[in-house]
């Protein structure tokens, strides 16, 4: 068993935690637009008087996409971490993570067809379909961004369980998408689940040196709104 700190703040929730010895330590905490704030005193508190070199061979960081400065909080923590004992990285999609926080929380079945989303704020949304067999989730190809009219219907196969905070644009989806879906708008990474997952090898981790380490953007055209013009989330 490796001992894997793990984290990510590609959502509102900032989570952080730390897989050791067959136990987690955890933090799961909403702080939207607060992750800076808050993920050092988090990080303090899941180490519980350790040191990093004491109590970690490895750091994995969700790399998005999500929110553009939350990625950017989650990789320099990382890095910042890794770089200062040599530590291996490993970055994991945070939708994806998703998908298995949503496994842990007892909501799909094997089988099934998941379309995983992140809310972008910006009247669209990223996603990534895939397909839940035998513990794994599978992704059909790489995260993607687009309005909600213009998901592609063909693309759904079926869809089962949609999750994650895209959800909020679910009345705007083709019907055709979401007719037959279980819809979990609250589910969004968790590192507990993912620390636990990789640290027993249940998920395979890709080891890196901490500069190769980057956000997943996705968008690639930024269209910026103040915070005023982006409306509330319920």
């Amino acid at each position: 068993m490796s001992r894997v700190l793990a984290l990510d703040t590609s959502t509102e929730t900032c989570t952080l935690a730390l897989w050791s010895g067959g136990a987690v330590r955890a933090r799961h905490e909403q702080q939207a637009r607060a992750h800076n704030r808050h993920i050092l005193r988090m990080l303090s508190e899941v180490l519980d008087g350790q040191s990093l070199a004491e109590a970690v061979d490895m750091v994995a960081c969700g790399i998005g996409p999500g929110s553009f400065t939350g990625l950017r909080v989650a990789v320099s923590v990382a890095q910042g971490l890794a770089w200062s004992r040599q530590l291996p990285v490993h970055g994991f999609c945070s939708l994806s993570a998703q998908v298995y926080s949503a496994a842990e929380q007892g909501f799909l079945n094997d089988g099934e067809r998941i379309l995983t989303t992140i809310d972008a704020r910006i009247d669209q949304l990223y996603g990534l379909w895939g397909e839940w067999r035998d513990g794994v989730f599978t992704p059909d190809g790489e995260p993607f961004i687009c309005p909600p009219e213009a998901m592609s219907e063909s693309a759904q196969g079926g869809l089962q369980q949609m999750l994650g905070s895209g959800a909020v644009y679910r009345d705007r989806l083709p019907a055709a998408i979401t007719e037959h879906a279980q819809i979990h708008p609250a589910v969004t990474p968790d590192a507990a689940v993912m620390a636990r997952l990789l640290g027993t090898a249940v998920l395979q981790a890709n080891l890196q040196p901490a500069h190769a380490l980057s956000p997943q953007y996705v968008q690639k055209e930024i269209g910026w709104k103040k915070l005023s013009e982006q409306g509330r989330r319920d």
